[in-house]
């Protein structure tokens, strides 16, 4: 009933403002209201199931419990002994909403997630912020403290920060989870030993970047030559392991992958307004490069069949206090796609660089 429902009022909508834009085109005012209706149409229409909201808002997941009537203090039982970064959930009062919700955090720098449920007791919502001051009083009291100390461990460190930014999405696969079989996920960690730096370094002719460990050890060198349609990543010993090269003549950019020389799939940038997000299909699956709007500076997670594999982190140094790093942070949870990851690692560089320009 909600999908007809939803379909029907955004249809309307939708319609009426392409026919303020169609009847007022001399407007430009009309043409601003008709475009602005248009929006709000489409959103609508976006809304009328988890799904195509999920696709469409980056900030804010949506998960549906059917014809079940849940009560947010259901969910505080469930997931007040589960450890995240931001610690375990408690609930509290918000001044934006009337509801109350489970809450996980905020953490030092003021990040936390929040979970409602509406009225009607059959959808809730997850969001981020990094605002603490919409947190208007708590009814409970965390039983586990977000990870504050990490002296002088940079990989502790980095790692909080990417398990931060992919907090969002484990809770959402953990609450759905709940609200479907009872079953609590439980929230992954990163391990300090999958810190990788994935830095840029001048090269006149091209680009040429080096991909270190956490201790600073060269894992591989990558090399681009002008028009940048083809890259190369070494090994140590200059052995080539992959490579990327750029087709031409597509609408959106499209990449071939080929390990030691085989091909291994091709990467093509999908259609879509809220993010970048690229597929490629191989042997095992589907794999996807995705970018995490739900966070400050360009991230991106790399999935296999829906399975992580990594995520890539642009511009921590807005958060990690006293680094720089030049280029970007890899986390890999699975050293065998270590050169995947690094091919990814170079998509994810000539987006931000073609943002930049645009």
């Amino acid at each position: 009933m909600r999908r007809i429902l939803y379909r029907l009022v955004g249809s309307v909508v939708a319609i009426l403002g392409f026919g303020l834009i169609l009847k007022f085109y001399y407007s430009t005012v009309m043409i601003s209201v008709g475009t602005v209706i248009l929006i709000c149409g489409v959103a609508i229409w976006m809304a009328a199931m988890p799904e195509d909201y999920n696709r469409a808002d980056g900030v804010v997941k949506m998960i549906t419990f059917g014809d079940t009537i849940r009560k947010i203090e259901d969910f505080y039982e469930a997931f007040k002994n589960v450890p995240t970064p931001l610690g375990s959930g408690y609930l509290g009062r918000f001044y934006t909403m009337k509801q109350p919700g489970l809450i996980f955090g905020p953490d030092e720098y003021g990040n936390y997630l929040y979970f409602w449920i509406t009225n009607s007791g059959i959808n809730g919502y997850l969001g981020y912020s990094d605002i603490p001051g919409f947190i208007k009083s708590r009814i409970t009291e965390p039983l586990i403290p977000p990870k504050e100390d990490f002296a002088d461990n940079t990989a502790d460190y980095v790692c909080y920060h990417s398990d931060v930014i992919l907090l969002q999405k484990y809770l959402f696969e953990s609450i759905s989870s709940y609200a479907r079989t009872g079953e609590v996920l439980p929230i992954p960690e990163s391990e300090p030993s999958e810190v990788y730096t994935f830095t840029e370094d001048f090269k006149l002719a091209g680009q040429h970047f080096d991909l270190c460990d956490k201790d600073g050890n060269l894992v591989y060198s990558i090399d681009g030559t002008a028009p940048l349609l083809k890259f190369r990543i070494f090994d140590p010993s200059h052995r080539e392991v992959f490579r990327v090269e750029k087709e031409i003549l597509h609408v959106l950019p499209t990449y071939r992958f080929y390990a030691n020389d085989v091909l291994y799939g091709k990467l093509e940038k999908k259609f879509e307004l809220v993010r970048d997000h690229f597929t490629m299909d191989i042997t095992e699956g589907r794999l996807e490069l995705t970018e995490y709007a739900a966070s400050i500076g360009h991230n991106f997670t790399v999935t296999l069949n829906g399975r992580m594999l990594g995520a890539i982190m642009d511009d921590l140094e807005l958060t990690i206090h006293n680094l720089i790093f030049d280029n970007a942070v890899m986390i890999v949870y699975d050293t065998d796609y270590l050169p995947l990851m690094t091919a990814m690692a170079i998509m994810v560089a000539r987006e931000i660089a073609r943002d930049e320009e645009d």
